[in-house]
């Protein structure tokens, strides 16, 4: 019997081919070409050489100790697949530190489930492939701190402090990838590159979340349940959110603040608070959407400029609201059955403007809250005598009333200054002030032509995600 098993053992090792490493602790230090299989154990640092190469192959499990890591100078492989994946893992308290690919490395990553970890994979100038993974629990899931490429195809972040952070001149691909339960989806600062197409983002506190410039766009997304679907903060008109659909995001489907101007086209919005909210200076470009079933489809504040043509803004409590001396130019959308097509707010005053002038009231709440921004005395400086909503198309019933009463007149669908009465303001002395009044005339007798989304439907089964 003794001889039977010897001659077992002999032939297994005999078929593990050399540098294969069926189940111990990862080695402080890989150099040369390194196999791992079976069950493992991840103590301390691992350090994978310039000239090593660290392979997982399918079925491999390692258990991290807290504060572990897996850091890369040279090649790691992980080759899990559907049916026999590679885990990582912390068990118990505590965090590992996670895998980290520095300058100059690259790898390919397949078929991983990794977990708990104060970052999960981090990508510093160097070229990796991340697919059919799921990177759960962690404070960050995948960190690309700076340069470099990385392509994600199909992995799962959930639960996660955020899914992706992407920073510093970093490329990236994420496509057809779930961003499940996480605090930000995707979080893009100091010029970070990601191309964002194909995902799917299910209730996170916000799905993607841009600060400052972003030259790319984000395009053929599901934004559902979430609080915020897209969030910018001092963003460009170079950023493009295109052919999104945002379905019940509680908050906003799209909010921007702080002098962000991104341009917004051709998504269907519907559910939720905001289609889009824009204060702070913030004048977005917003052409081609269908906007609907909101408590407010359309909300912009804070001397507003935007660009608002060829909607179609419908079903909502209020289509359109101005407040703070927000001017936008409003053309060709189709306004229909809103309880309240255009709402003014009680700051929405020429009459303010011209005689007492926002800008002091400004400056002065900028020092209350601390802000250091040498913007914040631009913006609109010139105000017309009212809200100018021409040439634009409205529902049966508003246009049979804009009809039986002329160009001048209290519409029952437009609040103004037929509605609101004289104002006065804290800090303004006792002067009354007018709010504006909506021009809507000329206006169009039919739907305009162009209004609304163009090429798609705005239905989920259109979209290629997970």
């Amino acid at each position: 019997m003794n001889r039977i098993l010897l001659s077992i053992w002999l032939v297994l090792i005999w078929a593990v081919p050399p540098g294969t490493i069926l189940a111990a602790s990862l080695p402080l230090r890989v150099s040369g070409e390194i196999t791992l299989k079976g069950e493992n154990s991840l103590v301390g640092e691992t350090l994978v050489e310039k000239d090593g190469t660290l392979i997982l192959e399918r079925g491999c499990r390692i258990t991290a100790e807290e504060g572990s890591a897996l850091n890369v100078q040279g090649k790691l492989y992980i080759k899990g697949s559907d049916h026999e994946r590679v885990v990582i893992r912390r068990d118990g308290d505590g965090r590992w530190k996670g895998i980290s690919f520095l300058a100059g490395s690259g790898g390919k990553i397949t078929g991983l489930d990794l977990s708990r970890a104060m970052t999960g994979i981090s990508v510093t100038a160097a070229n990796v492939e991340i697919s059919h993974s799921t990177v759960t629990d962690c404070g960050k899931g995948l960190h690309l701190v700076r340069e470099g490429g990385t392509v994600v195809d199909d992995v799962g972040f959930i639960g996660n402090g955020t899914g992706i952070a992407v920073e510093l001149k970093s490329r990236a691909t994420i496509n057809r990838s779930l961003f499940k339960k996480n605090d930000v989806g995707v979080a893009i600062a100091s010029g970070g590159l990601p191309v964002i197409t194909s995902n799917r983002f299910d209730g996170n506190g916000i799905g993607v979340q841009v600060y400052q410039r972003y030259p790319e766009g984000i395009r053929g997304n599901l934004f559902e349940g979430n609080r915020i679907g897209v969030r910018f903060y001092q963003n460009g008109p170079d950023t493009v959110v295109e052919r999104n659909l945002f379905e019940d995001n509680t908050e906003a489907a799209i909010l921007a603040v702080s002098f962000s101007s991104p341009r917004i086209i051709n998504n269907m919005m519907r559910g939720g608070r905001f289609g889009v909210f824009a204060n702070q200076f913030s004048s977005p470009t917003i052409t081609n959407n269908v906007v609907k079933e909101m408590k407010e489809a359309v909300h912009l504040s804070k001397k507003n400029a935007s660009e608002i043509r060829d909607n179609v803004i419908s079903r909502s409590e209020v289509g359109i609201f101005l407040d703070f001396s927000s001017y936008p130019v409003l053309r060709n959308n189709f306004l229909d059955r809103n309880r309240t097509h255009i709402k003014l707010g009680r700051f929405q005053s020429s009459h303010w403007e011209s005689s007492a002038g926002s800008k002091e009231y400004v400056i002065r709440t900028a020092a209350k809250f601390g802000s250091r921004n040498p913007k914040i005395a631009e913006g609109l400086v010139e105000f017309p005598d009212g809200v100018d909503a021409t040439e634009n198309s409205w529902g049966s019933a508003t246009l049979d009333e804009m009809k039986a009463k002329g160009p001048h007149a209290d519409i029952s669908t437009l609040y103004d200054g037929y509605d609101l009465p004289e104002v006065t303001y804290e800090g303004f002395g006792k002067q009354e002030y007018r709010i504006d009044k909506i021009f809507y005339a000329p206006w169009l007798e039919a739907r305009g032509a162009g209004t609304g989304l163009s090429g798609w439907k705005g239905k989920r089964g259109e979209l290629h995600v997970p």
